[in-house]
């Protein structure tokens, strides 16, 4: 049962909608905010970018593992949740509960394919594989996806950690839930809970 929530934003860009919709969010219990904006590397470059982003992540873990929450609900710095994001995700009640958005530049949904384990790999976009907008405004199983909005218990930030792939060239969403994946944890997703995702421009993309 979750009840005791950390709502962490890491920030990069930070959008005032993505703060105001975290803000808004719908919930009776206790609820902390961490808007931690801490990119120790100077640089606008993709490398500097991942490293920061990593850093930010293990930063946030790190500060959630301090305290007695029962879950961590991420919610990226150019990501609008709806108002009862957390609401939903806490009621799937499962290891980590996703939302959906589309990625900035492809524009497919975050949500992946829930593939049969043992599988090496986590899967694909539903979009990739023509399951969107079929599965919409449903509780379904995924092998994960991006961590733009996710809730995460506890047990699973106890045992997984953030890291980089072997090339460090990849952001850490991947390997994390690669490794959320092979560890056995149910992964599912609200579809109803459709955020934005804000570009760089100031346009709102949402999914269709």
């Amino acid at each position: 049962m979750v009840n005791d929530v950390m709502v962490f934003m890491p920030v990069k860009r930070l959008e005032f909608a993505a703060i105001e919709a975290a803000l808004n969010l719908e919930w009776d219990g206790p609820m902390t905010f961490v808007f931690q904006e801490d990119n120790p590397l100077d640089g606008d470059d993709r490398l500097t970018g991942i490293k920061n982003h990593l850093h930010q992540y293990q930063r946030g873990r790190e500060l959630f593992l301090m305290g007695n929450f029962d879950a961590m609900l991420v919610i990226e710095s150019d990501i609008v949740p709806p108002q009862d994001a957390l609401n939903k995700l806490a009621a799937v009640d499962t290891d980590l509960a996703y939302g959906v958005y589309v990625f900035r530049v492809s524009q497919v949904v975050n949500i992946f394919e829930a593939y049969q384990r043992p599988a090496r790999n986590h899967g694909e976009s539903l979009s990739v594989r023509g399951l969107w907008p079929g599965q919409k405004n449903k509780v379904i199983d995924c092998s994960g996806g991006g961590l733009g909005c996710v809730l995460i218990k506890r047990h699973v930030l106890e045992e997984i950690q953030f890291r980089l792939n072997d090339t460090g060239a990849a952001f850490c969403d991947s390997p994390f839930t690669t490794d959320c994946w092979q560890a056995g944890y149910e992964m599912k997703a609200d579809t109803s809970v459709i955020c934005g995702h804000v570009r760089e421009d100031g346009e709102v993309l949402w999914p269709s």
